[in-house]
Formats: structure tokens, C-alpha cells, sequence
């Protein structure tokens, strides 16, 4: 026989199994080397027959011929140069023939004969081994039986102690304790105040770090307990035996798969309608979406972020330096760096501070009379004008500013029903009565006073913004304006140098000592000095009064139109003008801040907004007491403003500018409002404003001044009832939809505690069972199972359709019921429930507290098997 004729074909190894009972180092003889090769050459024609083996590849069951060259068949080249074809036989690629539950094996002895026999090495006919081979070759390897029986070396139902089981529990306390607190402070909103912010504990960036850290560690955690659970709950219904429902699908073992990669259930869509329509099934889906939108859920209703809580009810506290109007204490106030020489009983008089103060009014007072001028051009350029021309209403409202960074709205009232068409008709000349309420400022410095933890923009970085209402009084300037004829005034210009004391002078009565309460009994009872001019100013120009007694409450102003042939319309000779500041009881001040700046201001009598007014909260409280220290304030404003100047003739840009506002007058027509301009009571009142602010800016919250000396050397705490808005960091949602993610919060605390509780009540009082939803189980348990019928044709695209639904089980193959064999471990594997039932051996054993482990083995039977009899609902 020529051996080129048989080098064609051979095995890179031809075992056969040996007896299982054998120890795994004794399983074979020792080969020669590497490759082992067949030791009986059969003639051309045929082989010879040995039983069937293993995957039935190396026991060849049919006698192997040799094939002609041309004919069909697998090919390889040897070493030699030659090409060679060879046909497998049937057994080879079709027939399954490795021992399985299904099946009876072999004979132990006559495998073990059977590979001592026919073992020897095919280099022994010096014949070179070829080295490629075709793929079919390659696989041509035998199991041992020990191999095909695989006796598990370890417990499939484990004690609860274990690391895995403690970090999966500590994982399961983690989640629930962490989503339950996530879902307690979502639901309660709470409001962190100074806790997080630029001086706070935390800085808001920080916190954002550490909501969104521990989310994630929640989403993590959740997951992991989740996908535990799934899989102990799939691998105790796959052991299960009972319960006709029993067992678990493909579709099912992909379940894990879904919350880790929630795209899946995308991709896979067609396997997740086999699986979705169950309880299980409906509880993985929550579990996906929950774990998806658990850290987008928390950042909505969890994280910090600005926002306004609601207005609430406060008592808010401001400090008291001086009495409404100190002039005294407004000059030592005023920042200048001029110093002025020490003044122990602080009665004056103070050059520098009163000039420090000129420039303050005279600063502030054009600039807010400039934008109210500029309010006025804007109406007019949009025909927004008054309907009513004896009404305030639809007038621009006085404005101011306040530290340069507040703007300041006032309010025209009309504490006394002041109409500038009746009145004159009253008293048969042109009168106009003008009141403006102004925010009481010293609201500025409670706001911000670290006694009302009020956070300010800058404690949020910028962000913060807050909002007040305020029951206090509101300083206001009354201007009364009357138009008189030369020959009036007469009684009012005498030659003050023939006056000897000007603070107990009186003139003698005018025409118009009823309108200004003139009287010659002093300062009581409302009565006033009635003022006297050296001289009648020219035509734009102004002349100005102060009493030199105390007591007298008005300064005054006397002012003279344009010339006849300028005038737009004819009005009265001159205009007499006073003007005094009070506290008014019926206004609330509001105040608001942001980033961008604050607004101060108030809202008095009917106005909609007069929610929280100063009478609600001092009953008794006047409406309005005129303050004789507001004189020496005004006093300084009214020279600051150069409106005294027409003594000299100084023909001054205010005086000729307020001269020009003078209202229309003539006997037999209505006077009423100017529509295109203000009229001079409006502009002294607005010029005059700034007196009212910085009068109020540390005085009392109350309208009365309650202490011995009228300036405190250390301010003292006043309270004053407000409602309070404020913008802070705080936790919930800032967006009605936003409440759709309390569905996640609940979801990932529900299923979390529900987790703890299966996972703590299987693994102490069941155990824990092999996770064989796990791919390294699921292959190890696979790949040692015996080939389905009902998985035929998918071992190259995988399963569909019904398949995916099919039942599968773990079963149990034991070693033998031999007494020698007992104590053999055994084999499990998984099968389709509609392959059949395996026939397998199996004892009642008395149920325990636990199972025994392999590794206390002490009984006559694997303990192994009673885990499984356990799981299977078999004991």
C-alpha cells in the first residue's frame, strides 16, 4: 500500500472518553508528542468502524473512503505539494452523537479499551504529518466524558454572605435611601437660602456638582440592584419545575440588556414585544425609563437653581440714625473730603457739609428733573397725553434716582381731592395745589441689613433678585402755587434792611393769607410767616424765601412769567409758591432689585397696588404732619437750584425754565393742566424730590421720632411689617411640565426599595442563585448543553420570531445512582421545554434551613443536588 495513497487525511488528535469515575489527570495516556495519529491504517477502500463518540468527530461511525480527484469535497494541501480532497462522512457533520441527558452513553470499559487500543502515533510510519488543514479538520476533537458531563465545581444556590451579595445589599440601601431623599426634597421645595451662594456653605457651582454627582451615583446604583434582581428573578423561574409558567425566553434574557443600553429597545424592538407584555416585562420598561431620565428628572426638580419663592408675610428690621429731615446730620453725612472744623454739640453752623450738600441736590435734583423732562418728549412724540386736563392721571410720574443705581418712581396724590380747575374757580385766581409721594428711602438699607437675610444679586452670583412690600410712611412734597397781580404783592416787598428781627416780622395781610394760612400768631396751629421780597423779580426770574424761626414748616418762591408778547397765553402777574414735606400714612413702597439695578417705589391711595399701607399697620397714625426741620433742607435745595438768584437779576437757566411752566389764567375760562409741558408746581415738586429721598434715607419707619436726642450716636433697630419675595437658590421645578419627572423619582424609589426587600428576604432566607442571565454563565451553561431541536437553523443569524418566546429551563443530569457515584457532582444544563423531559434520578430529601455546599461536602449526595431540588420546587 503506498503511502502517499493515505497521507490525504488524517486527525490532529483522536481521543476517545475514558471512564468518567477516573480522576481528570488520569483521563488519557501520556502521547509521545503533540500530534497523535492513527495506529491501524485501514485498506483504500474503507475504514475501520468504531463506536460513536463525543460530538461524534473523532469516532467515525461510518468507514471513510477515499474520493477521486474532481469529485466534490473539502480540500487541503500538505506539506508535499499535493492537493487532496476529502468527504466527511455523514456522522461527522450531521449526526449528534455526544452523550447527553437525552441519550444512553457509551460503555465506560469499552471506551476505555476501546483508546488504549487503538492510541499510537502516526509518525511511527514515517510519514510526514501535514500542518494545514481544512476547517472541518480543525474541529476534528474529542470531549472526555468528564467534559460532556461537566460536574459543576461550584454551588448554584450560595450564602448571602458573600462580597457580592453585601456590595449588590449596600448598593440596594444606597439607591433607596439616596432616591428617596431625591424624591422628599423635590416634593418639598425647600429653599436653601444663605446655605448655597457666593458667602454661603456651598457655592451654587459646587452644588450643582455635587445634585448631579450623586444622581448619577443613584442611577448607577439603581441599575446595578435592578439587573441583579432581574437576573435572580429569571434564574429561580428558569430552575422552577412546579409552575406550568415556569422556565424563561430569550426575549426574557435580554430584559437586562434594556436598562443597560436603553437603545436596545430600540434596535431590538421585534424581540422586546415578546417580552414587554408582561408583569416583569411592564416593570423592566419602567425601570428603563426611569434609569434613562433619573438624572434629567433630578436635575429638574432637585437641583438648585434661582428662583422666587412665594410673597410671604415678614418683620423686617432697619437701623435709625436721625430724625426725618436732620439737616444737621445730612451735612455731617455728606462724603466730601473737604473736613470741617469739629462741632461737639452738633448745632452748627457747617459750611463744608452744606456745601457738600448743594451739590448733592443740585447734582441729583437736574438729573431727575431732566428725565422727567425727557418722559414728557417721549409722550408727546407718541401723542400719549391726559384725557382729563384737571387731572394727574396719564401725567408722567416723577422719577429719581438713588445711589446711582436705583431708580425711584413717585406718585402724584391728592390727599385733599386738589383740582387745579376748581380750586381756582374757588378762590377766583390761578391755584394749583401739587403733592408728590416718594418711597421712603431708608428701605434701601434695611434690604440690605444682614439681620433680614435677604440675599442680595451678588450672593447668587449675580442671579439674586428680591422684592418688597413695605408698611412704612412715604415722605412727600406739597408745592401750592397762586397767581397774583403786582399790586398783591405789595404788602410782600418791603426793604429788609429796615427789618430788625426777620423772625418775628409779619406783614401786613394779603390777598392771599387764607390760601397760605398767613396769620401773625407764630408757628402754631399751621399758621405761617408770610414771606417778604426786597424787590418783584424781572421777567424770568425767581425769588426766594426761609424763615429764620423755627417752627415755620414752607419755604417760598416767587416767580415771574415771560414777558407779555412772549406769552403762549395769558396768565396772572406772578406766581407765589410754597413748598413742605410731610410723611403720608395711605402708601405702600415697593421695592425691587436685580442684577441690573433696584426700583424704588410707591403706591398711595386707590391705586391697585396700595396692598400693604402704613395706616394698616399704626392705626392711629395722622395723615399727615408737616416737618419744620424740612425748612433748613429745602433751604439748601432752593440755593443749590440758584432760584434765589433773581435778586440780583441772574436771569438763572432753572428760573427761567420753571417761569415758562406757568399755567394759563384769564377771568371767565377754566384753568386746567398744559398738555404739552409740566406746569411749574410739577417741576418744583420733582426738582424737590431728591429732599424727600434724602431726608428719609436713615430716618424712622414709623412717622414720629421716638427718641431724646434727634441724632443717634449708635443707630438703633426699628421694625416695620413687609411682605417679602425673594429669589434664591431652591429645589423643585421652575416649569408647569416639569412635574412630569415626579414620575421617575417615584418610579426609581419604588423599584429600588422593592429590590431590597427581594433581594434581602431570597439571599438570607433562599440564598443566592447562579445569575445565568449573566453572559459568562449563560455561555458556560450553554456551551455544556446538548444541541435543540427547536433551535435548529440559528446558529448562524440567531433567533426570531416565536423562537424568542420559547420556554427554556435549567436541568440537572446526575453522575449515576451507583453508591460509588453519589457523591459525584452534577451536571446542569438548559433545554427547551419542548424538547422533551430528561430522564434523570432524583431522591426526596427532607427540606432544610439552607442548603449544603460543595465545599462542606459530608453526605452520601452531591449537595449540589439538593440546591437544584430546591430551586426546582422539588423539595
Amino acid at each position: 500500500m503506498d503511502g502517499d495513497e493515505y497521507d490525504v487525511f488524517h486527525a490532529r488528535r483522536s481521543f476517545r472518553r475514558q471512564n468518567s469515575s477516573l480522576l481528570p489527570e488520569r483521563s488519557y495516556e501520556q502521547a509521545p508528542q503533540e500530534d497523535h495519529e492513527f495506529q491501524n491504517l485501514a485498506p483504500p477502500a474503507e475504514w475501520d468502524e468504531g463506536p460513536v463518540v463525543g460530538l461524534n468527530i473523532s469516532g467515525l461511525s461510518k468507514q471513510v473512503k477515499r474520493v477521486p480527484v474532481g469529485s466534490k469535497g473539502q480540500s487541503f494541501t500538505s506539506k508535499d505539494g499535493f492537493t487532496s480532497t476529502v468527504t466527511a462522512p455523514d456522522s461527522l457533520l450531521l449526526g449528534p452523537s455526544r452523550s447527553t441527558p437525552y441519550q444512553n452513553t457509551t460503555n465506560p470499559s469499552e471506551d476505555g479499551k476501546s483508546f488504549r487500543s487503538d492510541r499510537s502515533s502516526y509518525s511511527r510510519l514515517d510519514q510526514q504529518t501535514s500542518q494545514e488543514f481544512s476547517p472541518e479538520v480543525g474541529l476534528l476533537h474529542t470531549h472526555s466524558r468528564i467534559d460532556e458531563n461537566c460536574p459543576t465545581h461550584g454551588d448554584i444556590l450560595t450564602s448571602p454572605w458573600s462580597w457580592w451579595t453585601i456590595s449588590i445589599l449596600a448598593l440596594a440601601v444606597y439607591s433607596t435611601v439616596f432616591s428617596a431623599v431625591f424624591l422628599g426634597i423635590a416634593f418639598a421645595k425647600p429653599r436653601w437660602g444663605e446655605r448655597i451662594g457666593t458667602n454661603g456653605h456651598l457655592s451654587f457651582g459646587n452644588a450643582t456638582l455635587l445634585s448631579a454627582l450623586l444622581s448619577k451615583t443613584v442611577e448607577l446604583s439603581f441599575v446595578t440592584i435592578f439587573v441583579a434582581l432581574l437576573g435572580q428573578i429569571l434564574s429561580r423561574r428558569a430552575f422552577a419545575k412546579t409552575d406550568r409558567n415556569s422556565g424563561i425566553s430569550i426575549a426574557e434574557m435580554t430584559m437586562r440588556s434594556w436598562v443597560m443600553q436603553p437603545g436596545t429597545l430600540i434596535t431590538n424592538w421585534i424581540v422586546v414585544r415578546y417580552a414587554a407584555s408582561t408583569v416583569l416585562g411592564i416593570m423592566v420598561l419602567i425601570a428603563v425609563l426611569a434609569a434613562t431620565f433619573y438624572t434629567t428628572a433630578a436635575e429638574a426638580l432637585v437641583a438648585p437653581k434661582p428662583k422666587f419663592g412665594p410673597l410671604e408675610d415678614r418683620t423686617l428690621w432697619g437701623q435709625v440714625s436721625a430724625s426725618y429731615a436732620n439737616s444737621i446730620w445730612l451735612a455731617q453725612s455728606c462724603e466730601t473730603p473737604v473736613q470741617e472744623d469739629p462741632d461737639p454739640e452738633g448745632v452748627g453752623p457747617h459750611p463744608e457739609g452744606d456745601t457738600c450738600l448743594q451739590i448733592d441736590y443740585a447734582g441729583q435734583s437736574f438729573h431727575n428733573f431732566k428725565s422727567f423732562m425727557s418722559d414728557w418728549r417721549e409722550r408727546l412724540k407718541v401723542g400719549n397725553t391726559s384725557s382729563d386736563p384737571s387731572s394727574f392721571g396719564g401725567r408722567p410720574e416723577p422719577v429719581a434716582t438713588l445711589f446711582d443705581n436705583t431708580t425711584v418712581q413717585g406718585q402724584w396724590i391728592t390727599p385733599s381731592r386738589e383740582n387745579i380747575t376748581a380750586d381756582s374757580v374757588r378762590w377766583g385766581r390761578l391755584v394749583q395745589n401739587v403733592t408728590l409721594a416718594m418711597p421712603h428711602a431708608n428701605l434701601f438699607n434695611a434690604a440690605r441689613d444682614s439681620k433680614n437675610h435677604i440675599l442680595q444679586p451678588e450672593d447668587l452670583q449675580g442671579n439674586g433678585e428680591y422684592f418688597i412690600q413695605a408698611a412704612i410712611p412715604a415722605p412727600l412734597i406739597n408745592v401750592l402755587c397762586v397767581g397774583m397781580s403786582t399790586a398783591e404783592l405789595t404788602p410782600l416787598v418791603v426793604n429788609v434792611s429796615n427789618i430788625t428781627d426777620p423772625s418775628t416780622y409779619f406783614p401786613r395781610p394779603t390777598a392771599v393769607d387764607d390760601i397760605f394760612n398767613f396769620g401773625t400768631t407764630g408757628p402754631y396751629d399751621g399758621v405761617q410767616q408770610a414771606p417778604v421780597f426786597p424787590k418783584l423779580p424781572i421777567e424770568y426770574n425767581t425769588l426766594g424765601f426761609i424763615s429764620s424761626a423755627y417752627g415755620y414748616d414752607a419755604i417760598y418762591l416767587l416767580a415771574a412769567p415771560p414777558p407779555v408778547d412772549k406769552r403762549q397765553y395769558p396768565t396772572n402777574d406772578y406766581v407765589l409758591c410754597s413748598m413742605k414735606s410731610a410723611q403720608y400714612r395711605n402708601c405702600t413702597t415697593y421695592y425691587r432689585v436685580a442684577q441690573s439695578g433696584g426700583q424704588l417705589s410707591v403706591e398711595c391711595d386707590k391705586s391697585t397696588g396700595n396692598t400693604l399701607p402704613y395706616v394698616d399697620a399704626v392705626k392711629d397714625a395722622v395723615i399727615g404732619n408737616w416737618q419744620a426741620d424740612w425748612k433748613d433742607v429745602g433751604a439748601e435745595w432752593l440755593r443749590s437750584l440758584s432760584l434765589t438768584a433773581g435778586v440780583n437779576d441772574a436771569n438763572a437757566s432753572s428760573a427761567r425754565l420753571l417761569s415758562q411752566m406757568i399755567p394759563a389764567y384769564s377771568d371767565g375760562n377754566p384753568t386746567v393742566l398744559t398738555s404739552d409741558m409740566p406746569t411749574i408746581g410739577e417741576a418744583l415738586a420733582v426738582l424737590a424730590g431728591e429732599t424727600a429721598l434724602l431726608s428719609s434715607s436713615n430716618s424712622p419707619f414709623v412717622h414720629f421720632w421716638n427718641y431724646s436726642v434727634p441724632i443717634l450716636d449708635v443707630p438703633q433697630y426699628q421694625n416695620f411689617k413687609a411682605k417679602v419675595s425673594y429669589k434664591d437658590y431652591a429645589s423643585g421645578g421652575t416649569q408647569e411640565w416639569q412635574n412630569l419627572f415626579y414620575v421617575i423619582l417615584v418610579a426609581v424609589f419604588l423599584l429600588s426599595s422593592f429590590s431590597l426587600v427581594y433581594l434581602l428576604w431570597t439571599f438570607c432566607l433562599l440564598g443566592r442563585v447562579t445569575d445565568y442571565t449573566e453572559p459568562q454563565n449563560m455561555f458556560a451553561l450553554a456551551i455544556n448543553s446538548p444541541p435543540s431541536n427547536t433551535m435548529s437553523g440559528t446558529c448562524g443569524a440567531g433567533p426570531s420570531g416565536g423562537l424568542l418566546a420559547k420556554k427554556w429551563q435549567v436541568d440537572m443530569q446526575k453522575v449515576g445512582a451507583s453508591p460509588t457515584e453519589r457523591n459525584q457532582h452534577p451536571h446542569f444544563y438548559v433545554r427547551c421545554r419542548e424538547d422533551g423531559v430528561p430522564v434523570n434520578s432524583s431522591v426526596q430529601r427532607k427540606r432544610r434551613s439552607r442548603p449544603p455546599t460543595i465545599a462542606s461536602l459530608t453526605v452520601a449526595e452531591s449537595p449540589a443536588v439538593e440546591q437544584y431540588m430546591r430551586l426546582a420546587g422539588k423539595s
